[in-house]
């Protein structure tokens, strides 16, 4: 599963090495939750060995760091606290609101 290669002495992952999601989380500094949410949402897919659940490595690196520059716009900082919120029914813009205060810890 994991592609290991040398490079002088020190081993390295090959580019499309496929990993648990919980080893993609650590590698790359995301939540496993993050990754799962990728997946849902048709982004990465995961694929399930057995027991295991893996990723390409190298498309959770590639969606880690896209999400990162995003967030750095006021668009993208607007997605990053609205990941994790929960579905609303209503998509009016107090709704959207109340939902970026909550999650940023202003809640007034």
């Amino acid at each position: 599963m994991v592609g290991l290669m040398t490079n002088g002495s020190e081993p390295t992952l090959g580019k499309y090495t496929s990993v648990t999601v919980e080893a993609a989380a650590r590698l790359v500094d995301v939540d496993v939750a993050t990754i799962r949410h990728w997946s849902d949402v048709g982004s990465i897919e995961i694929e399930q060995r057995g027991d295991m659940h893996v990723v390409r490595l190298d498309q959770v690196k590639q969606l880690t760091n896209t999400s990162r520059m995003g967030s750095r716009t006021r668009h993208g900082s607007l997605r990053a606290l609205l990941r994790d919120a929960e579905t609303v029914e209503s998509l009016s813009v107090v709704v959207l609101q109340e939902l970026v205060r909550e999650k940023a810890g202003d809640v007034s």
